[in-house]
């Protein structure tokens, strides 16, 4: 199993695909942190500062004052009011502890000032803070006020107990109320306890921003976007790269497999070279190669063999229409030379016009003219034609075919040369005296014919390839002994229809030799 993961194209392909998804989430988180950053250098807020990070629970002043840049600044105070940390010691002695409660934000435990702007009943303007708590209820929350602050715009408090006995705000109160330092910062609080549940008080002051600066920071932000640019073309073309690359070797066996069979030197590389989704491919192509090597193989036999059949009777002819052309033939002697040759060239046209038939049938675009038959009608007019045939070789013909029809679909020419082929067989290659049983028989996909003969049977050597073309027991092939195509055009008729021929494996007795032949059951009307 593993070594099928690590030998697998797409195993292989899947983990090029996520090292480069993971590389570009890394290139924009990189990016868009950087971008993020120059954001905040540029305004930061006082929620950016997370009350359960490590850097504000630990104490890590310096980490936290890191988030911040000129001219933010950033102080912490402890619960007293004294200070902790600056960035800016220009603006720690401006702020003290006193003015603390004054500035805008949020205490410790979850109060925040609310500013409200409202006209009295003399038509002054009245400015009224209240400090809330959200408080858990049945329903969900609800806003408490813990205590009120009113005042005119004068700073002269006309109402509320939040700063106590005072009755005057200052402009400068009056503007940190608002959360305003200057005209150009403005100024925000934030408490919380850290870890050992110590008070810190965070206030942080940043700049007012400007439609320019603002502008400004977003174009500095979107630098680093368009610089990642070109970076992720480039990894998208290493990846593509790298693909491809896993590809080609993925299936250089096969091109050296191509090569080797073009050239003829060398051995195909071992299957399990091979991707594991490409080596059932690999493996079909070799057993291509090797039909086709067999195919080579049987074309050049088939040569030699055409060659072999047709020299020997042309051979014979060239030899006696020499004799004549020398007038070296006897005048007593004429009849027998010419009888010779006539029966050599009708041999030679045998050999052709088997060659041709078996060509033509054997062909992909042969097509069959199939019919619905009843083959024991057409298997009796057969065997009156073949009888006398036999019975001049000697043999005896025993038919067993049912009175009632049995119905196939079947190409009736096709079927009557492999009935004869299979017959002429038999009793052209047994001794005189043999019997040949004919007979039919209905099966469920179709229906079986059957020739049996007693002779001396098929040796087994050849009776694996008894179908296959130029397969001959006379290995000398002597003329006259057959061309050994019989068969093979038997074979090729039967496919041609749709049907099949084999050998029985266990011939009824008292046969050596039984031939069963299919054909597929009649088509309905």
């Amino acid at each position: 199993m593993l070594r099928n993961a690590t030998t697998s194209l797409t195993v292989r392909c899947l983990l090029i695909v996520l090292a480069y998804i993971l590389a570009m989430a890394g290139l924009l988180h990189v990016t868009n942190q950087l971008a993020n950053e120059e954001l905040k250098r540029t305004s930061p807020y006082i929620e950016m500062f997370d009350d359960g990070s490590t850097m504000m629970q630990t104490d890590d002043f310096q980490q936290m004052g890191s988030q911040v840049s000129h001219p933010s600044a950033l102080l912490v105070f402890d619960g007293e009011g004294k200070l902790l940390f600056s960035t800016s010691q220009k603006v720690a002695q401006k702020i003290t502890a006193k003015e603390l409660p004054l500035i805008a934000g949020d205490e410790d435990d979850g109060s925040v000032y609310v500013m409200l702007d409202r006209t009295d009943a003399r038509g002054r303007t009245v400015h009224e803070i209240n400090l809330c708590k959200p408080e858990p209820t049945s329903d969900g929350y609800a806003i408490s006020v813990k205590s009120t602050c009113t005042y005119l715009s004068d700073g002269t408090i006309v109402g509320g107990d939040l700063f106590g006995d005072k009755t005057r705000l200052t402009k400068r109160e009056m503007s940190l109320l608002q959360g305003v330092y200057s005209r150009r910062m403005m100024i925000a609080k934030h408490s919380y306890k850290n870890e050992k549940g110590q008070r810190r008080i965070l206030v942080l002051l940043s700049p007012t921003e400007s439609g320019k600066d603002f502008r400004a920071a977003v174009d500095r932000s979107n630098t680093y976007r368009i610089a990642a640019v070109p970076i992720a073309v480039a990894l998208t073309v290493l990846a593509i790269a790298v693909l491809a690359r896993v590809v080609r070797r993925s299936t250089r066996p096969l091109d050296h497999a191509i090569d080797a069979r073009r050239s003829g030197v060398g051995n195909a590389p071992d299957p399990s070279a091979m991707p594991v989704e490409l080596r059932h491919t690999y493996e079909d192509f070799l057993g291509l190669m090797a039909v086709l090597d067999q195919a080579q193989d049987d074309k050049r036999r088939m040569i030699a063999d055409v060659s072999h059949d047709l020299k020997t009777p042309l051979s014979v002819i060239r030899g006696y229409a020499q004799a004549f052309e020398d007038g070296c033939v006897p005048q007593e002697s004429t009849e027998k030379y010419l009888h010779a040759i006539a029966a050599k060239a009708d041999l030679a046209c045998e050999l052709i016009d088997s060659l041709q038939f078996f060509a033509k049938t054997d062909h992909p675009s042969y097509q069959a003219t199939l019919e619905n038959r009843d083959l024991c009608e057409d298997l009796r007019l057969m065997l009156i034609d073949k009888q006398p045939d036999i019975e001049q070789a000697g043999g005896t013909l025993v038919v067993e075919l049912p009175e009632r029809p049995i119905r196939a679909c079947a190409d009736v020419e096709l079927l009557r040369r492999a009935v004869s082929n299979v017959i002429d067989n038999a009793y052209k290659h047994n001794p005189r005296g043999v019997t040949i049983r004919v007979a039919c028989a209905p099966t469920r996909n179709g229906a079986l014919v059957s020739i049996a003969d007693d002779g001396q049977g098929v040796p087994t050597d050849i009776r694996e390839h008894a179908f296959e073309p130029f397969v001959t027991s006379n290995k000398a092939r002597s003329a006259g002994k057959g061309t050994g195509l019989g068969l093979a055009i038997a074979s090729t008729c039967m496919q041609a229809q749709g049907g099949t021929i084999s050998f029985a494996e266990r011939p009824e007795a008292p046969y050596s030799t039984e031939v069963l032949m299919t054909l597929p059951a009649a088509q309905k009307d």
